[in-house]
C-alpha cells in the first residue's frame, strides 16, 4: 500500500499488442473506482520457455518490490514461460501476497481459467443448430502449441457431442497467420474436399480464408461459413463481417475486482474461478451484424499508424545518435525531450552506472537502496522550462520508485514500467504514465525502449571506454611503485607548468633516498621499493599540490612547482613525514634521503637536462652534509 491506495502489480508482457493494453485500460478504469491504483511491468517480447533464468529482458519483473503491493496479477497466458510466472510467485508468497493468475494455473493462486473449449463448443453448435452445418473443418494454429491443442480438443469435443464422427483429416494448421492458412483451404479446395464450414483458431486466419474463397467464386457464407476467434477490429470491416469468440475485457476486469475484493476482506486466496469466452455473430456465418467498422476509416487508421511508426524512427535514430554525443547527462535530458516524442514518462538507471569507472558490461548489484538516478523525467522538463528554469538529473531513493509519485496516484494514472538493459546487463527503467488511453501511445513503449537501451548503454560503455583510455594515459606517464610521473609524463606536464607559472619562480627539489643499496642487500628487495614508495610520498606530502613529482631513476625522485606567497618549509615537511613513518614502522632500517632545493630566478625558464644539473649540485652537497653529521 502507498498512502491511502492499495497497489495491484500486474506482470504481462507484449504490452503493445491491442489485446493486452485495451485490456490494460478497462482493467485500470475498474480498479481505480475501487481505489486501487495498478502497476504495470511489462516485457516487450513474448518470454519463450527455453529463455534464460535471468535473462535482461525479464529483470523488469525483479524491479518490483513486493513491500509496497497488496496483490500480484500474472498474465500467465502472455507471459508464456512456467518457470518465469513461478519465480514472481515465489517473491509474492515470500512477502505474503496473493496471487491471481491469468490463463494458466500454479498452485497457491487464484487462478482465472478460460474456457476456450466452451468458445468452440459455442461456435459448433450455433452452426449446427441455427444455420444446420454438419461439415466442418478446423483451422488450427502452429502444430503442438497448446493454445492450438486446446481448441482442436475442444472442436472435437464439440463434433462428438452433436454425432459427428471426427478424423485427423479434419483438421489443417494455419500457424496462427495468413499465409499458412490460405494454402490449408486451397488444398482443400484443389482436393474437392471444401466443408460447409471453415472453424479458424484466430481471426487473422478467418479473414484470410475468407477472402481466398470469395476470390475463386465461393459465397460466403451462402456456400461456406467461416468463424474466427479473438475478436480483433478488423473482423468488423471485412466483407463479410467475421463471427468470432472472445473473453470480454470488462467480464475479466469485473471478474479479478471481486476476486480482490473477496482476497482484501479476509477470502480465500487460492482456487479456480472460470471465465466463459462470448461469441460475437457477425455476417460469415450467415447472422445480421449488430456492428460494422468502415474499412476505409479503418485501413487509413493502420497506414497513418505506420507512417507514424516509421517517421518516428527515423526521429529516434537521431535522438540516439545525439544521445552518444552529448556531454553532459543535463544535456541528453533535453535532447530526449527536444522532439516531442518522450512525453508522459521518466527514465531512472540505476545510481552505479554514472560512474565512468563501472562496466556497463558487468552485473551491477544493488543493495536493498541501492539508488536511482533520475535521468530524464518528462513532466518535470517541461514545468521547470515554463517557469524559465533548468531541470538538472538528479539521484533519489529507490524506495521513492518515480519522481512525483503522489500526483500520478491520486490522478488515477496507470504506472507502467519497462526494463532497460544493455548487453545482457540491467541499466534500471522507464515509466510510462500515459494521463489520457491513446492506443499510439503503447505501440511507441518497445520502439521507445529499444532506442534508449542502445542509446544509453552505447552513452554508459562509452564513457567506460573514455575512462579506461584516461587510465591507459596515466598509467603510460605514471610509475607504478612510486604513483609519480616517469619520465614521459614529467614532460608533458612540465611544459603546462611553464604555461601556467609565467613569470613567476620556480622551485625545484631533487631528493635521494640514502643506504638503498644497504637496504637492498640485507632486507630485500621488497623492502627497497618500500623505501623508495614511501619517500615518494613525503616528497608528494611536503609539496603543493600543483607540484609535478617525477622519478626519473632508481631512488632519485624531483618536484617542481611556481613559487608561492606563503612558501611551505619543504626540507623540514619532507623530514616530519619520514620521521613520522619511522616511528611506527616497524622496519628493522630508517627511511631517510637527501634534498637539494633550487630556486629558479623570475623568468627562468630552464629545461629539464637543466634542472637536475643545478638540483643535483645541491642534493649532493646536502648528502655530504648529513653523512658528515653521522660521522
Amino acid at each position: 500500500m502507498i498512502g491511502k491506495y492499495k497497489i495491484i502489480a500486474l506482470m504481462t508482457c507484449r504490452i503493445h499488442d491491442r489485446e493486452c493494453y485495451e485490456f490494460i485500460n478497462v482493467l485500470n478504469k475498474r480498479l481505480a473506482k475501487a481505489d486501487y491504483r495498478l502497476f504495470v511491468y511489462n516485457c516487450s517480447p513474448r518470454l519463450n520457455e527455453d529463455i534464460r533464468e535471468n535473462d535482461p529482458q525479464t529483470s523488469v519483473y525483479e524491479m518490483f518490490d513486493p513491500s509496497f503491493a497488496d496483490a500480484v496479477i500474472i498474465d500467465s497466458n502472455h507471459i508464456g514461460n512456467a518457470a518465469v510466472c513461478r519465480k514472481i510467485i515465489s517473491r509474492a508468497f515470500d512477502m505474503g501476497l496473493p496471487v491471481i493468475s491469468l490463463g494458466k494455473s500454479f498452485d497457491g493462486c487464484m487462478n482465472i481459467i478460460y474456457e476456450y473449449k466452451r468458445g468452440i463448443e459455442n461456435i459448433v453448435a450455433h452452426l449446427y443448430d441455427v444455420h444446420g452445418i454438419s461439415d466442418f473443418h478446423m483451422i488450427a494454429g502452429v502444430k503442438g502449441n497448446s493454445f492450438s491443442d486446446k481448441r482442436i480438443e475442444a472442436f472435437k469435443d464439440a463434433l462428438e457431442k452433436r454425432g459427428i464422427a471426427f478424423d485427423s483429416s479434419m483438421v489443417s494448421y494455419g500457424d496462427f497467420w495468413s499465409e499458412p492458412a490460405v494454402a490449408a483451404a486451397e488444398k482443400l479446395l484443389n482436393e474437392g474436399r471444401l466443408p460447409r464450414a471453415f472453424v479458424c483458431a484466430n481471426d487473422h486466419m478467418a479473414i484470410a480464408v475468407s477472402v481466398f474463397l470469395q476470390s475463386r467464386g465461393i459465397s460466403v457464407p451462402g456456400d461456406v461459413a467461416v468463424t474466427g476467434y479473438d475478436c480483433i477490429d478488423t473482423i468488423f470491416s471485412s466483407t463479410p463481417t467475421i463471427t468470432s469468440i472472445c473473453v470480454k475485457n470488462e467480464t475479466a476486469s469485473e471478474t479479478i475486482c471481486g476476486i480482490l475484493s473477496d482476497m482484501f476482506g479476509g477470502g480465500r486466496r487460492e482456487g479456480c474461478v472460470k471465465v466463459l469466452p462470448e461469441a460475437v455473430f457477425n455476417e460469415s456465418c450467415g447472422c445480421k451484424s449488430s456492428f460494422k467498422l468502415d474499412a476505409a476509416v479503418l485501413f487509413n487508421e493502420q497506414t497513418n499508424m505506420f507512417n507514424r511508426f516509421q517517421s518516428e524512427n527515423i526521429i529516434l535514430s537521431e535522438i540516439a545518435a545525439r544521445i552518444q554525443r552529448g556531454k553532459s547527462f543535463e544535456e541528453i535530458a533535453y535532447i530526449m525531450r527536444d522532439d516531442d516524442l518522450m512525453y508522459a514518462m521518466c527514465c531512472l538507471i540505476k545510481q552505479e552506472y554514472t560512474d565512468e569507472s563501472v562496466n556497463p558490461e558487468v552485473e551491477s548489484v544493488c543493495g536493498s537502496d541501492g539508488g536511482l538516478f533520475v535521468l530524464y523525467d518528462s513532466d518535470m522538463i517541461d514545468r521547470k522550462r515554463n517557469n524559465g528554469e533548468k531541470f538538472t538529473p538528479y539521484y533519489m531513493s529507490e524506495k521513492e520508485i518515480i519522481p512525483t509519485l503522489d500526483y500520478y496516484l491520486d490522478d488515477g494514472r496507470c504506472l507502467i514500467f519497462t526494463a532497460l538493459h544493455y548487453l545482457g546487463v540491467s541499466l534500471g527503467y522507464i515509466c510510462f504514465h500515459f494521463g489520457d488511453f491513446v492506443s499510439g501511445n503503447y505501440y511507441k513503449i518497445p520502439q521507445t525502449t529499444n532506442m534508449l537501451n542502445n542509446a544509453l548503454g552505447g552513452l554508459i560503455n562509452q564513457r567506460y571506454k573514455h575512462y579506461l583510455l584516461k587510465r591507459i594515459e596515466k598509467m603510460s606517464g605514471t610509475d607504478a611503485l612510486t604513483g609519480l610521473y616517469n619520465r614521459r609524463g614529467f614532460f608533458t606536464k612540465y611544459e603546462r607548468l611553464l604555461e601556467e607559472a609565467g613569470d613567476k619562480s620556480l622551485a625545484v627539489i631533487m631528493c635521494d633516498l640514502d643506504g638503498l643499496k644497504y637496504i637492498n642487500d640485507n632486507f630485500g628487495h621488497e623492502e627497497g621499493d618500500n623505501a623508495i614508495h614511501k619517500t615518494a610520498c613525503a616528497l608528494k606530502a611536503c609539496c603543493p599540490p600543483n607540484a609535478v613529482c617525477t622519478r626519473f631513476g632508481g631512488d632519485e625522485m624531483m618536484a617542481v612547482y611556481p613559487v608561492g606567497e606563503n612558501e611551505r618549509d619543504v626540507r623540514a615537511l619532507f623530514c616530519e613525514y619520514l620521521d613520522k613513518y619511522n616511528a611506527v614502522s616497524g622496519k628493522p632500517y630508517t627511511v631517510a634521503a637527501s634534498m637539494g632545493i633550487y630556486i629558479a630566478s623570475e623568468g627562468e625558464k630552464p629545461d629539464f637536462e637543466e634542472l637536475v644539473k643545478k638540483s643535483d649540485r645541491l642534493m649532493y652537497s646536502e648528502k655530504k652534509r648529513r653523512k658528515a653529521l653521522r660521522k
